[in-house]
């Protein structure tokens, strides 16, 4: 599989103490031209355009509530 990775990193889960492989990229495995993957420890999915958008949208306004800056 094809991939850029744009985040990779062992996070810890707050709740439970114990760390996941998490990584987000994009990929030329599946579809028409490059798209987006999550990677959730052993589990990951590749992302039609349409449910990457709604993805990003959602992870923005999260970012936003958060205050966080880019």
């Amino acid at each position: 599989m094809t991939t850029t990775t744009y985040f990779e990193k062992n996070v810890k889960d707050a709740a439970t103490d114990e760390e996941i492989h998490v990584d987000v990229g994009k990929t030329n495995y599946a579809g028409e031209g490059p798209q987006m993957y999550v990677r959730l420890g052993d589990s990951y999915v590749i992302l039609s355009h349409e449910d990457a958008k709604e993805l990003y949208e959602a992870v923005d306004k999260l970012g936003f509530y958060f205050g966080y800056s880019k």
